[in-house]
């Protein structure tokens, strides 16, 4: 009977000790327990908003790194994986931009002096940060975020977050939508389930032996 008991202690413990889960580390070394992931994002509707340039300025939580921009397009997603990246996100119309200010390499665009045209820019009211690590428990591999454009007026780029997609890391992909403003609802907990159906099945084992002894005593 005390044996039993341990048991159940145990499968106890495991189910609460798979169910915590970390807050992301946000130091270069990795918290117990945390994996690190690939980040990126996209904006649904660009195509929407065709007179003017989306673009991303990424810059790092090292001041001593340098910045860059990117054009961004319709379906393409801009990586956050340099060390402790972060993107603000602006709007500029199109016809203040000659093409001559425009460097294009391999697949991507960026302005040639960001900085220039910075007077044109017209802000977003968010930034895009990368989450860089998740509770390992999740098996996460990769987290997309998808965000879409509300409105661009004269001086503001109200941006929301529509929904995430976690890719893990045995290739299946789960699909979120966002619920309440910025916060990125977790994915499915897949381990989570594998303790609870071992949890369950050690209750239904130690209760047909509890029965076995009763009826044999």
């Amino acid at each position: 009977m005390k044996n039993i008991k341990n048991i159940l202690k145990i499968l106890v413990l495991l189910t609460l000790i798979t169910y915590v889960q970390l807050p992301a580390a946000w130091a270069d070394v990795l918290t117990p327990g945390e994996s690190p992931i690939a980040y990126c994002f996209q904006i649904a509707n660009i195509n929407k908003y065709s007179n003017y340039f989306i673009i991303a300025h990424i810059q790092s939580q090292n001041p001593n790194l340098p910045t860059y921009n990117r054009i961004l397009k319709q379906g393409k997603c801009l990586g956050l994986n340099g060390y402790r990246e972060y993107s603000d996100v602006y709007a500029i119309q199109k016809s203040q931009v000659k093409s001559q200010e425009i460097i294009t390499t391999d697949e991507d665009e960026a302005l040639k002096d960001f900085n220039a045209k910075k007077p044109l820019l017209i802000p977003a009211g968010i930034n895009i940060n990368s989450p860089r690590t998740m509770s390992a428990i999740y098996g996460v591999k990769q987290v997309t975020d998808i965000l879409e454009i509300v409105t661009i007026k004269e001086k503001s780029l109200d941006l929301k977050y529509k929904e995430v997609v976690y890719t893990s890391q045995w290739g299946t992909s789960e699909r979120k939508a966002y619920q309440i403003d910025n916060q990125r609802p977790l994915p499915f907990n897949f381990l989570l389930m594998i303790f609870i159906v071992v949890f369950i099945t050690g209750i239904v084992l130690v209760y047909k032996k509890l029965n076995f002894f009763k009826i044999n005593n």
